[in-house]
């Protein structure tokens, strides 16, 4: 990890288009502003966990009624031959 030591005012840069300013600092808290493009997403990290969450939740459950349908298709199957 890269650690920087700014004071309010002063601002760093991530590749050429990302500005990270340093815009206050109180007693438990720093306030930070960034600059960047609209394409590049910016997420608290607990938002990013959740996402990320929701996403494999999401794979999972297409996976299930993907399983569920192959299930159906050969039980229905099974009682066309039947009859």
């Amino acid at each position: 990890m890269l650690v920087f030591r700014r004071q309010p005012g002063e601002s760093f840069t991530i590749g050429d288009s990302v500005e990270v300013r340093v815009l206050e600092i109180g007693r438990n808290q720093v306030k930070i502003g960034v600059v960047a493009p609209r394409e590049i997403g910016i997420y608290r990290s607990e938002i990013s966990q959740m996402n990320r969450r929701a996403a494999v939740d999401d794979v999972h459950a297409a996976r299930v009624r993907s399983a569920a349908a192959v299930l159906r298709g050969r039980l229905e199957g099974r009682d066309l031959g039947k009859g």
